[in-house]
């Protein structure tokens, strides 16, 4: 287990049948994927679990987030660098020292459900202290969607400034 606080548990997500079915079923709703992968790209069962496996090997921890033990989003996150985020060194050392545990993170609510009910806030807390506390993070980075302004609502309440726009 990644975190648990309250209501929301993050686990690992597991190569099983439920895990990787649930996310195909996430993959395939056009909703989550104009914000996710966009809305041209196919997702089959095959993908996904090579998609998972790609994960492992570059080390990005692929997480399942619940709520009330309902599994309702993903969340994912590694430790980054310049140009694993796609920035210009010298940008990117405005923000983060040469010396500091940055790690990228990357989450949305997959059961419609429980979208724009404050329940992403409250996962991305729970996630955000666990990188401080148990990964020993000193900075954490995101990189929404431009377009998506629900996310970069949550993004805001939860600390996180515009830096690279």
């Amino acid at each position: 287990m990644i975190a648990q606080e309250g209501a929301v548990t993050i686990r690992k997500m597991q190569q099983n049948e439920q895990d990787l079915q649930l996310f195909l079923k996430w993959m395939t709703d056009p909703e989550t994927m104009k914000y996710w992968e966009g809305l041209t790209e196919r997702f089959t069962y095959e993908r996904v679990v090579e998609q998972y496996q790609e994960h492992v090997r570059e080390q990005v921890e692929q997480c399942m987030m619940e709520y009330g033990q309902k599994t309702i989003g993903y969340c994912q996150f590694c430790m980054l660098n310049a140009s694993c985020y796609e920035v210009p060194q010298t940008q990117y050392d405005q923000f983060v020292g040469r010396q500091d545990a940055a790690y990228g993170i990357d989450l949305f609510i997959g059961e419609v459900d429980w979208r724009s009910r404050g329940v992403g806030t409250e996962c991305l807390k729970v996630l955000m202290k666990a990188l401080f506390e148990k990964y020993h993070a000193d900075v954490l980075l995101i990189d929404p969607k431009v377009h998506n302004a629900r996310a970069i609502r949550c993004y805001h309440k939860c600390g996180f400034q515009d830096l690279f726009v």
